[in-house]
């Protein structure tokens, strides 16, 4: 019974860590693929949550006509529209230098004011190839920019949100992966929405 046992050879061991390592390789590949689509699903899902919970909030704030609305209404504040232009630009269209000599991308500007209450109508002029967003929970905003503009050709997008009721400064960042020292500094591609009385 002994001669029938054959000994394991260096080329047998050899040929199995191989096997064993390419398999591995493989599956680290598919599980950063994975990630990577997980990570795309889940903007695209918070995308359109906010914009379900958006609109669902509007429908929730109309009026309901009747007489005691219309001797109400001398007493209901009036909403005014505010219009806000940012640009999106990245490192090498020389956003905003940061404090490291280095240029990154931005937001110009990345803060800005508005009054509580309002209507705000945002126009983005995206120069960046990629794609970013305007993301404020406490806002109840989350504006996708599509990306593909340059210099020359910017893409736009206009989106609108009312303006939170309560006076405050109100913290937005874009939500997809770019330049990582800019999505980790205020004044770049996060920033600050001052609501004033």
């Amino acid at each position: 019974m002994a001669d029938e046992l054959q000994p394991i050879t260096t080329e047998a061991t050899e040929a199995t860590e191989e096997e064993r390592e390419h398999a591995w390789h493989e599956w680290m590949g598919m599980a950063v693929g994975m990630t990577g689509i997980l990570s795309i699903l889940a903007i695209i899902v918070s995308v359109f949550a906010l914009a379900s919970t958006n609109s669902g909030s509007t429908a929730a704030a109309a009026p309901i006509a009747s007489s005691s609305a219309a001797l109400n209404a001398a007493a209901a504040p009036v909403i005014q529209s505010e219009a806000i232009k940012l640009l999106v630009k990245a490192d090498d269209e020389h956003g905003r230098r940061g404090p490291d000599g280095k240029w990154h991308d931005a937001f110009l500007p990345a803060d800005f004011t508005v009054h509580a209450g309002d209507k705000v109508t945002v126009t983005v002029e995206n120069y960046d190839g990629g794609p970013h967003t305007f993301t404020s929970p406490s806002m109840g905003v989350n504006a996708m920019i599509p990306g593909g503009g340059s210099l020359s050709s910017p893409r736009e997008l206009t989106f609108t949100f009312t303006a939170p009721k309560k006076a405050g400064r109100y913290q937005w960042w874009c939500a997809v992966p770019c330049d990582p020292w800019a999505m980790a500094h205020d004044g770049y591609m996060r920033g600050f929405v001052t609501v004033s009385a």
